[in-house]
């Protein structure tokens, strides 16, 4: 059978060895050093976007809690001055000098309006009528 003859065979198996070591060498030399490099860039590049979020999300917290210090500052100094005053409102009836007590009420309705954002909204539940009622 001629598939199976001895010359053509040997020589098959020749060019088969050389044209794959060729390829085995061009891929390794070439072609891998660019792949690694790639993937070495893309994992610096993903743990430097992980440390600006972290970093980014730790001073959104901060920024959170300054903001609750204040507004619960602030609405203290407003329950203060309303206890304070409250008295003299009942009892003179008449025109009282409140002034200080809407400017701290406007401050604090100024910061809630601009400082209000999603996680405080998401924070607030609302049922909607269709599902108070269940047959």
């Amino acid at each position: 059978m001629p598939q199976l003859d001895r010359i053509i065979v040997f020589s098959q198996i020749f060019w088969l060895f050389i044209i794959f070591t060729l390829f085995y060498t061009i891929l390794t030399h070439f072609f891998l050093p660019k792949f690694i490099k790639s993937l070495k860039i893309r994992k610096q590049i993903l743990d430097e976007n992980s440390i600006e979020i972290s970093s980014i999300a730790e001073n959104t917290l901060q920024k959170q809690n300054l903001l609750k210090k204040i507004l619960l500052k602030d609405l203290e100094s407003v329950k203060t001055l309303l206890i304070q005053h409250f008295s003299n409102l009942v009892k003179e009836k008449s025109h009282a000098n409140t002034s200080l007590i809407d400017e701290k009420i406007s401050f604090v309705i100024f910061n809630t309006v601009t400082y209000c954002d999603l996680q405080l909204l998401n924070a607030i539940i609302v049922y909607p009528k269709v599902l108070r009622y269940k047959n």
